[in-house]
């Protein structure tokens, strides 16, 4: 049986890191020092709970402090936890599990959402007011995020027509032509951890960067050091440092945006210069290898070059918003494909080792269907229900990201009997 707690520091370093998501969602709406004191959580729980069925919230416990409200409250590490417990402790908890814990952090209202239940109802069933995202002025307006970077659209028609694009080239029929280059990368992992199985954690890096480079570009990286793979981590790297609370004055006072660089205290202008040209080699430099490589003749036939014969075949040409698209989409993928994927895969290497009888079990199975005579194909999953489950299991037991990116409200809304009012943060905690 899986002990998560034995074992959850190190998961928590190595496979999600050590910047929590609410930090982020919080400090893109506030941006103030003050934030910095959520370091400083010791105190019980004062947490706003959606204890009506009025149009009024109400609380159980006490309300925090004046002005600050439960900023105090508000973890720095295993997050997921305490939302979890809060759920328990002061929410709605019966049958059906966790409910819905509501807090404010200088005056900004958040939501928890921790059952499943919920979470359908609230980010499928009413997508539509619930989809949008907080916006920062670091982000989106410095690093020009905001044209492109799905994670921190507003829901208009921009971003229904970017998930329709996602959705159409990379749904279960369209992703069978993917999958050669998955078992091609599969088999490169496996032969680098043998060659070097000290750099597991970089290897599964460069595996998970490698399949979405070259489903989505046909590009395949060759080494760990390669060029496209840096500059997706070093702007991962920039958007974390960017969304560090209280970490940059512009926020609180976004006029500072247009303040020249060599002025005293705008460090953020010099660095915001720097993010700026990640994001773009991220958004130009692969697309317009593929570009060059089509006009020789030499690009694979993978998303970016379907996906721009598709347009010219249906429009007789192509146009700047469908290239865009096509460019800006591919960049959604390039930069968010590999953290999540090398997070699951050093959670299950992390798990075998501690459960040496559940990875034996695994092997005699793949031996009982393989014969030792040849490598797993995509058509044996169905005769390995043991793998499959140990596979869900990974996510289940230990999600990568229990607590995604915030949404927010788009208005008011009356949701389970409990009203949540318009520019609220909502978050889904898996744990």
């Amino acid at each position: 049986m899986f002990q998560p707690h034995a074992f959850c520091d190190v998961l928590h370093d190595i496979a999600t890191g050590t910047t929590p998501i609410v930090c982020v969602g919080i400090s893109i709406v506030l941006g103030c020092e003050h934030i910095k004191r959520f370091v400083a959580s010791s105190t019980s729980v004062r947490a706003f709970v959606m204890t009506t069925r009025t149009r009024h919230t109400a609380s159980t416990g006490s309300k925090g402090k004046l002005i600050i409200g439960n900023a105090l409250d508000l973890p720095m590490s295993r997050e997921w936890e305490t939302y979890s417990k809060w759920a328990k402790e002061y929410g709605t908890y019966d049958h059906k599990g966790s409910e819905l814990v509501y807090l404010k952090v200088f005056g900004q209202g958040i939501l928890f959402v921790n059952s499943r239940r919920l979470s359908y109802e609230v980010f499928d069933k009413r997508a539509t007011n619930y989809s949008d995202r907080p916006t920062s002025t670091m982000l989106n307006e410095l690093f020009g995020m905001e044209h492109w970077a799905l994670v921190f659209f507003q829901y208009t028609d921009k971003f229904i027509h970017y998930r329709r694009q996602l959705s159409e080239w990379f749904g279960p029929k369209t992703c069978e032509a993917y999958k050669p280059a998955q078992l091609q990368c599969a088999c490169t992992l496996l032969y680098n951890i043998f060659c070097d199985p000290k750099e597991y954690s970089t290897l599964f890096k460069h595996f998970a960067g490698s399949v979405i480079m070259q489903i989505t570009y046909g590009i395949c990286p060759k080494s760990k050091e390669d060029p496209y793979l840096e500059v997706a981590e070093r702007l991962v790297l920039a958007i974390i440092e960017a969304c560090v609370p209280g970490a940059f004055l512009v926020e609180v006072l976004p006029i500072l945006r247009y303040v020249p660089a060599w002025v005293p205290c705008t460090r953020f202008q010099r660095k915001a210069r720097v993010w700026r040209q990640y994001a773009n080699d991220v958004l130009e430099v692969p697309y317009c290898t593929i570009k060059d490589a089509m006009v020789t003749g030499t690009a694979e036939q993978f998303y970016v070059r379907s996906s721009l014969e598709n347009a010219i075949l249906v429009k007789g040409s192509l146009n700047t918003q469908d290239e865009e698209t096509i460019k800006q989409t591919a960049a959604i993928l390039y930069l968010a494909g590999t953290d999540t994927v090398a997070g699951a895969l050093k959670i299950l290497l992390l798990a075998m080792a501690l459960n040496p009888d559940v990875q034996r079990k695994a092997q005699q199975e793949l031996d009982a269907v393989l014969g030792g005579s040849r490598r797993p194909e995509f058509d044996d999953r169905s005769q390995l229900p043991y793998i499959a489950a140990l596979c869900k299991e990974t996510i289940r037991w230990h999600p990568v990201s229990p607590v995604a990116f915030p949404h927010a409200t788009a208005k008011d809304d009356v949701f389970d009997g409990y009203f949540i009012p318009k520019g609220t943060l909502v978050f889904g905690n898996a744990w």
